[in-house]
């Protein structure tokens, strides 16, 4: 069980850089003394506001989201048959670093302009 949650705490920080550039490319994502920023040409600076962003704090929720989605989900979802669960606990975990890269995306909404 505890290499599930590890496995799937490490999937979550390493999800949280596609997902990153995912969301700059087709809606928008905060870029650090840039603002938000939207399309093609937001691709490789949300990668770095996600390594900026993950290093105060970040890669911390995400990989305590995805060590319990990916580890904890997955390993108690183990059929009978006993056929290892690394496929779900990836889904999982990659699953679980959606929201925090979605909150940081709409965060002006919910908190107002920064």
């Amino acid at each position: 069980m505890i290499g599930f949650f590890l496995a799937g705490a490490a999937i979550a920080v390493g999800a949280t850089f596609p997902l990153a550039a995912l969301a700059a490319l087709v809606f928008r994502f905060p870029i650090p003394f840039g603002g938000y920023m939207s399309g093609p040409r937001a691709v490789v600076p949300a990668l770095f506001a996600a390594a900026f962003y993950g290093t105060i704090g970040g890669f911390m929720v995400q990989a305590i989201l995805g060590g319990i989605a990916g580890g904890l989900a997955a390993a108690r979802t183990v059929p009978p048959e006993g056929r290892p669960a690394w496929k779900r606990c990836a889904l999982f975990a990659g699953l679980a670093a959606v929201p925090g890269v979605l909150l940081l995306s709409i965060l002006d909404w919910l908190i107002g302009p920064w």
